[in-house]
C-alpha cells in the first residue's frame, strides 16, 4: 500500500518559481532520483505564503530516507528562502469509487 505525503514549507513562492527557471536540471535530477527509490507522484501547491508538496510514495520509510539523504533538496530550499524546517504528514493512500 502506498502513502500520501503532504509537506508544508513557509516561503515566498515567487522564489520557487524563479528557481524553476534558473535551475530546472536540479529539479529534474531530484525527481529522477526520487522515482528510482519509491516516488509515484509529485505535485506542488502555492498559497498563503507557503508551498505545499503533495506526493505519493511506496512507503514512509522510502520518502524519509530519500529526503534526508538527497544533497540537492536542502540547497534548493535554502536558495528559495524556505523559513525553518518543513513539516510532513503521512496518510495511507486509498482508492474510492469516485477517484479520478
Amino acid at each position: 500500500m502506498s502513502v500520501l505525503v503532504i509537506g508544508r514549507m513557509p516561503v515566498d513562492t515567487a522564489n520557487v518559481e524563479q528557481l524553476w527557471k534558473e535551475r530546472p536540471a536540479d529539479f529534474e535530477a531530484v525527481a529522477a532520483e526520487a522515482k528510482t527509490v519509491g516516488a509515484i507522484h509529485h505535485r506542488w501547491g502555492f498559497g498563503n505564503g507557503e508551498l505545499v508538496i503533495i506526493a505519493e510514495w511506496d512507503s514512509v520509510e522510502s520518502f524519509q530516507k530519500f529526503f534526508e539523504s538527497n544533497e540537492t533538496i536542502p540547497q534548493l530550499m535554502q536558495a528559495a528562502g524556505v523559513q525553518g524546517q518543513p513539516t510532513f504528514d503521512f496518510f495511507d493512500a486509498k482508492a474510492g469509487p469516485d477517484e479520478f
